[in-house]
């Protein structure tokens, strides 16, 4: 049996059939197996990731951190053959269909804006947008196809993923009210997933991990709250000193109004309807439970919530200082690990965008397919990024003089103009720079 099983082995020619599954559990449209808490799947998931973005402030400030970050990058579109007039010109074509290199963009809504919107896809797991094309001139008056917008799909609307083999994105159908959902092709759409294992299209987002320390941290703020309400104004307490109402003479009934006197003074102060309380020989006032209220606890427990969720986005960095650790080094370390997953999170985005036409991604190539018909792959423009990758001059620009001592770098022209741009300051003439540095070097 198992030497028939493994006959492929001796075939000259590669089996093209494919014998495995993904593993992942995708029936009815809804994928399951993945995610083992009812109350974070679907619909529940999505509002429950809303309303964490919403109410808790580390989150947010998490989020805004590792987004704004993302955004600050910049785009374009490189040539897949460097020098290749084909590949060049697919990449002029990508670069003035979004608004890269300095064209001004043929889409009604510039890349930048949408990113904002794609980027949400960290936060939850998943998000697709539906590409939207129109046909128009370009700058040499030919007609051409292009991409209008990536219209942007909440998730909340999210019905059911459509797949015919279980394994592959055929497609996706959305909620609508009072209206026949219309099935959105894979071909039409841009999706992006983060952490996606086989057919898990929904991926795990970065709001997950931090989903358990989040709920920890709404009771023991709700517990701190009620024991703020009920121990930061004193209880008052009534106290009767039965022996002094016996001395002098107070009958039961008389006991029992003063009692009930002040009783009633201390509902109306607890209400804040009296600011004073009167007292007499018999029936005095005390506090209850004074000195009692010990928030330590409670506050430490929301600070171990807080740096947890906010390990999730790689963004504690933003504690030191007011933790135990403050050491620049350390922040650095923490936030050069930052950049470089910002970057990884870019280069997923990128990914999507670029290569030739396919299921749920390759937008670009299906703009050339239907410009420029058939193009090798290899031919097709690739988007890339660039402002947050480590720059090894800005790195290394206070171990400048000491390598220049040792004589293991030469201050030339070169040097100057580079650290000189970094700077901000300008460029010197040629003639000048040459001068001063010869001048220099006799005078050394």
């Amino acid at each position: 049996m198992i030497n028939k099983e493994l006959s492929y082995l001796k075939a000259s020619t590669p089996e093209l059939k494919v014998r495995g599954i993904t593993g992942t559990n995708l029936g009815g449209g809804f994928i399951s197996g993945k995610e083992f808490n009812y109350q974070l799947t679907g619909r529940n998931w999505v509002e429950e990731a809303e309303e964490m973005l919403r109410t808790d402030p580390i989150i947010k400030r998490s989020w805004s951190v590792l987004k704004q970050t993302l955004l600050s990058a910049k785009f374009v579109f490189k040539a897949g053959v460097a020098g290749d007039p084909t590949s060049e010109e697919l990449a002029r074509f990508a670069n003035e269909c979004f608004g890269f290199d300095g064209y001004a963009g043929m889409m009604e809504i510039n890349f930048e804006s949408q990113l904002r919107y794609i980027l949400e896809f960290l936060t939850i797991g998943w998000r697709y947008a539906e590409e939207c094309y129109y046909i128009a001139n370009d700058q040499n008056g030919r007609s051409k196809v292009w991409l209008k917008y990536y219209a942007d799909r909440e998730p909340i609307v999210h019905q059911r993923w459509l797949s015919k083999d279980y394994q592959n994105l055929d497609g996706v159908v959305q909620n609508m009210v009072n209206v026949q959902p219309d099935v959105i092709p894979s071909n039409k759409l841009a999706l992006w997933t983060l952490d996606q294992t086989g057919s898990n299209f929904e991926g795990v987002g970065l709001l997950r991990p931090c989903w358990y320390y989040w709920q920890l941290k709404q009771r023991t703020a709700n517990l701190l709250q009620i024991a703020t309400n009920r121990w930061a104004v004193p209880t008052p307490k009534v106290i009767v000193d039965r022996s002094v109402a016996e001395q002098n003479g107070y009958s039961d009934a008389e006991l029992s109004a003063m009692i009930d006197d002040a009783s009633a003074q201390a509902q109306a102060y607890i209400a804040q309807e009296q600011g004073f309380l009167v007292e007499n020989s018999v029936v005095k006032f005390d506090s209850y439970g004074e000195n009692n209220f010990n928030p330590d606890g409670a506050i430490k427990v929301i600070q171990e919530c807080d740096n947890q969720m906010a390990s999730a986005f790689l963004s504690q960095f933003m504690n030191l200082g007011i933790s135990d650790t403050g050491s620049r080094s350390v922040g650095e370390i923490h936030l050069s690990v930052f950049r470089r997953s910002c970057i990884n999170y870019l280069d997923l985005v990128c990914s999507v965008i670029s290569g030739q036409d396919r299921r749920a991604g390759g937008t670009i190539g299906r703009l050339i397919k239907w410009n420029y018909g058939e193009i090798e792959s290899s031919k097709l423009p690739k988007l890339t990024h660039m402002g947050l990758d480590n720059d090894a001059l800005v790195d290394a620009m206070a171990q400048l003089p000491s390598l220049v001592q040792a004589g293991l770098l030469t201050p030339d022209n070169n040097l100057e103009r580079s650290i000189r741009q970094k700077i901000g300051a300008g460029d010197l003439p040629i003639e000048k720079s040459i001068q001063t540095r010869e001048d220099g070097n006799q005078n050394g």
